[in-house]
């Protein structure tokens, strides 16, 4: 033994193996050589690897180069390497990453986590964007796997390079062989790949394939060899596909459910994690809290303002890497400057790796990063306004700047070559100007086409800048263009002033440009603007119209949201001056326009507080007594009510109360922020109070400014957050209970690595099968609240039993996340289970010779359950038995009375009567369509509705489309002649006529609507 074992331990092996073998025999289990091995490993010994050994050598040889595979995978998870955008920060590790992967899903509305889908599906074809993540995406489900024992072992696949190859076929070996090249030892290669294969016969693989849209026009070759690979596979083997919107047509022939890559929405950790890094790196520790502090506080700013601006990964790291870089005092005004200094990194990174890209898909050596900066401006301008241009279009416009005698003057061949790869570099490397699967170009932000638009116009002469300015005011689209415009060039304080002369909102917006520090003006500026701020305010009084302003195309609901036309008397323009830092010799003359303004006297006294707190910033002094006080008593202005719900008729409620703030008071409370150490206590609580009813980005800053200060601006969510907690006790009480009565399905069974627990499927079916994941949260609590034990675990074997499902293995699933301690671990493992599996499970054929006359009589009780979940779910079982060997008289069930429950369940209880009624159910049915009693006939329509043979011809269906009572007839029915004369209430049938909107035999119920 001391031949096959380190350290000469050939005492210990012995031992150790003795005591597996007793354990073994007292379970009555058998075991492998594989489970020796392990058995020693356990008990710290180590076995000597040897290819040309003895089988527990070569096993240890194996399990090395194993261990290796994993190893090399699960060390890339959450790696991000910035040595190519600054060489002084090491690799960054964001933990958690491939959970913060979501996906789109066609048909649901929100996007929903990645993982959970794939565990449960083991089968996808990724869609996304260049530069989405699709890659990343694949390398974290990689290492996710190669570090978890329960799941399948990962066989990540790049397909372009294994194209390049040029095999003429593709099979399972060379699969195989390409995930294994460059990760082990050549002699380890082998015993690897056997190792992968048995897997794969096992059903215990996940197949990776990445990059199939970079097979070009190879690409529905591979797709077609991916299919006979799969078609070949064991069907829970795993296998994904990932690709770009321009070749899924010809992956659809895989079958394989397709999802699109959603936006990351971890992001936000990584930018933070590059901060933190160039921290690290870069300041001394004393001053590193107030380094992060300022750039955190930027990047929300800026994500504020642009939400997406975080939605492309590379230019992501970029901005916090710039952002990182500038000084301090650059941080607050500076993000236009940021913005583009991301875009020429973007270039300049490109030009440095040149020589190290893709052999395979080389630049047009005439390509030059000045080219490619031409390039982003021309595709930002043509995505201006949310415009979406063919790419032909995108490529026709590059071609004309290249050709362009003034810019580059290319000959025509050379224009039309490098323009597409100026396109396929901000469409592919950089990805921030995308062509989707309908050949459009599109902008994955707003914000790049705004930034490229700011390039341009830093550009253009000054006449074409005013001209431009003039048609961009015409709508709000182009506000976030001109703020980075104005951002970058200082041109546009004097352009905006010019067009003020006859457009107000010019001036007005270059005061709110001023006051957010994104321009300074000169004296002179300053002067000219107050003069149209006056201009306007008189104007105003005259009475001169208010031009409309908002979105050239207003989204179709809540449109009134978007709208941002100015009020139409002198209070914007009195507002705008007051905050506008003016020179003492001009303080005068903005106390003029205040008196000239005719404000009532509330208004006159924010304004005057306004100055005040202007004044004391631009002189950087404090506020002087009577102003403190003027303050104070500006501050304890009344605030409007609390809004609050009140029930209108018995189908709705109205918000009633509320209103909007005093105008200019969110601008007192975000200057009183900065003197609260002059004020009494309480006016940090005044402050707050105000921000709570403040809205947009003043709201933000002002919550910014108290948490400065010490203030606890999280009590903003109290309500939500309680109320959240509250439903998250009740949902993981509940989880609890279901997890008991999941378990005592079948008694104790061992574990095994064939439990399926990564996928959780035997689980996930049975959840599936009683609609847990659409049923209505209140009747999933009804069933722990009021729904005995016996009574659930009754439902639930009949449940599992009418499906086919192993009840051994729910069990022993439920067992496993039962032991699971952590909270949040278990909320991850409960998400896999309760996802929808590709095909909804299907009872059994015959299921009624499946079930016994106890699980038959339990499922019939469940129809009186108190939880609507488990009466639909034991009816979708009851409807498919066979009536003559049920042990229950149908027609003794028709008979019951039960209007002491609300009609939708007494009908379903009706319906489940007839359909078990056997060969009495086509006379049985004919009763309930012709009945007098209501309930009778609603169930005959959901009947019929469900199993339309029940009515040949149709008769029935007809009849009860024109049924004299309303409450019964379908929706669509509603309108057929001849009208319905009444109708009666859902919960205590009391008949109404057809004008009664509220019944008025109870409380709650209405008139059906249409």
């Amino acid at each position: 033994m001391d031949l096959v074992v380190a350290d000469a331990r050939g005492h210990r092996a012995v031992s150790a193996l003795a005591d597996f073998f007793h354990r073994q025999a007292g379970e009555a289990l058998g075991s492998s050589i594989e489970e020796w091995v392990a058995a020693l490993a356990a008990a710290e010994v180590r076995v000597l690897p040897d290819q040309e050994g003895p089988v527990a050598m070569r096993l240890a040889s194996r399990r090395n180069a194993i261990d290796a595979y994993r190893t090399r995978l699960t060390v890339e998870a959450g790696r991000i390497d910035l040595s190519l955008l600054a060489d002084d920060l090491p690799p960054l590790v964001v933990d958690g990453l491939v959970d913060g992967l979501r996906i789109d899903v066609e048909g649901k509305r929100t996007s929903s986590l990645l993982l959970p889908r794939l565990r449960r599906w083991r089968r996808m074809l990724i869609v996304g964007q260049p530069g989405s993540g699709k890659s990343v995406a694949v390398r974290e489900i990689a290492a996710h796997c190669a570090g978890n024992a329960d799941a399948p072992v990962p066989i990540p696949v790049s397909l372009p390079r294994l194209l390049k190859g040029q095999p003429g076929r593709l099979t399972l070996d060379s699969l195989v062989d390409d995930a294994v090249a460059g990760t082990v030892p050549d002699a380890d290669r082998a015993p690897l790949a056997g190792y992968l294969k048995e897997e794969i016969g096992r059903g215990r693989a996940l197949f990776l394939c990445d990059g199939l849209d970079e097979c070009g026009a190879h690409a529905p070759w591979v797709t077609q060899q991916l299919e006979e690979i799969l078609t070949s596979m064991d069907p829970s083997c795993g296998f994904v596909v990932t690709t770009r919107a321009n070749t899924q047509r010809a992956a659809a022939r895989l079958s394989l459910p397709r999802v699109e890559l959603a936006s990351p929405r971890d992001l936000d950790a990584t930018v933070d994690s590059i901060l933190v890094a160039c921290a690290e790196a870069r300041i001394p520790g004393p001053y590193r809290a107030a380094f992060l502090a300022t750039r955190r506080a930027w990047i929300e700013d800026a994500k504020e303002e642009h939400a997406h601006l975080l939605a492309v990964p590379l230019l992501a790291a970029l901005l916090a890497l710039v952002c990182a870089n500038a000084p301090d005092a650059d941080l607050p005004r500076g993000r236009a400057a940021l913005l583009h200094r991301a875009v020429e990194q973007s270039v300049l990174r490109w030009e440095r790796l040149r020589g190290t890209l893709d052999p395979a898909r080389p630049w047009a050596p005439a390509l030059t990063t000045g080219m490619l900066l031409d390039g982003f401006v021309t595709l930002g301008r043509l995505l201006d306004g949310e415009a979406t241009p063919l790419a032909g279009h995108a490529l026709a416009s590059l071609t004309g700047v290249l050709r362009d005698p003034l810019r580059w003057a290319m000959p025509p061949a050379a224009a039309d070559e490098v323009a597409e790869h100026v396109l396929r570099f901000w469409d592919e490397h950089v990805a921030v100007f995308v062509v989707n699967g309908a050949g459009e170009l599109t902008a994955r932000s707003k914000v790049f086409a705004e930034i490229a638009t700011a390039m341009w116009a830093r550009s253009c002469g000054a006449e074409e800048l005013r001209d431009w300015l003039r048609h961009a005011l015409n709508h709000t689209d182009s506000d976030g263009a001109i703020a980075l415009a104005a951002g970058l060039d200082p041109r546009m304080a004097e352009a905006l002033l010019d067009v003020g002369e006859t457009r107000r909102e010019a001036t007005l917006m270059l005061a709110d440009l001023a006051e957010r520090g994104v321009v300074t003006l000169s004296d002179s500026q300053t002067e000219r603007a107050l003069g149209q701020l006056t201009d306007g305010a008189l104007d105003a009084i005259a009475g001169q119209p208010v031009p409309p302003r908002g979105p050239a195309k207003p989204p179709k609901f809540f449109p009134a949201l978007w709208d941002e036309t100015r009020d139409a008397g002198p209070w914007p323009f009195v507002e705008a001056a007051c905050l506008l830092n003016l020179p003492p010799v001009s303080r005068r003359c903005r106390a003029d326009l205040v008196h000239l303004a005719e404000l009532d006297s509330t208004a006159k006294s924010i304004a005057h507080v306004l100055c005040a707190l202007t004044d004391a910033r631009t002189d950087a002094s404090p506020l002087s007594e009577a102003e403190i006080d003027a303050l104070r008593a500006v501050l304890a202005l009344p605030l409007p009510q609390d809004p609050e719900m009140v029930r209108r008729g018995r189908r709705g409620w109205e918000m009633v109360g509320g209103g909007p703030l005093t105008p200019g008071l969110e601008q007192v409370a975000l200057g009183a922020a900065e003197h609260l150490g002059e004020l009494p206590d309480d006016a940090s609580e005044r402050v707050f109070a105000l921000a709570m009813l403040a809205v947009g980005r003043v709201a933000e800053r002002i919550y910014v400014a108290l948490a400065r200060t010490g203030f606890d601006t999280n009590r903003r969510w109290g309500n939500v957050v309680a109320g959240l907690r509250n439903l998250a006790s009740s949902a993981r009480d509940n989880r609890a209970a279901l997890l008991s009565d999941l378990v005592s399905l079948h008694g104790p069974c061992p574990e095994s690595m064939d439990g399926d627990f990564w996928s959780l499927t035997a689980l996930g079916d049975l959840l599936a099968a009683t609609g847990y994941s659409g049923s209505p949260a209140i009747e999933i609590d009804r069933a722990f609240a009021y729904v005995s034990t016996a009574t659930r675990r009754a439902w639930l074997d009949a449940t599992a039993d009418a499906y086919g499902i192993d009840k051994a293995a729910v069990a022993a699933q439920a067992s496993r996340l039962h032991r699971i301690a952590a909270p949040d671990s278990l909320l991850d493992e409960w998400l896999v289970a309760g996802t929808p599996p590709l095909v909804k499970p299907s009872l059994l054929p015959s299921v009624g010779q499946v079930l016994t006359d106890a699980q038959q009589t339990a499922l019939l009780a469940c129809l009186e359950s108190d939880s609507s979940w488990m009466a639909w779910s034991a009816a979708n079982v009851l409807g498919n038995l066979e009536g003559d060997r049920v042990p229950w008289d149908g027609q003794e069930l028709f008979d019951r009375d039960m209007t002491h429950w609300p009609r939708p369940r007494a009908g379903l209880f009706h319906a489940m009567a007839v359909m078990t009624s056997g060969d009495r159910r086509p006379s049985l049915l004919a009763r309930a369509a012709s009945s007098e009693s209501a309930d009778h006939r609603w169930a005959a329509r959901i009947l019929i509705s469900a199993v339309p043979p029940l009515d040949p011809d149709g008769s029935i269906k007809e009849a009860l489309r024109r049924d004299a009572d309303l409450s019964v007839r379908p929706k669509d029915a509603h309108q057929v002649t001849p009208a319905p004369t009444h109708w009666s209430c859902n919960d205590c049938r009391t008949v109404q006529a057809l004008d009664t909107e509220d019944c008025a035999g109870c409380d709650d119920g209405v008139r059906p609507t249409s």
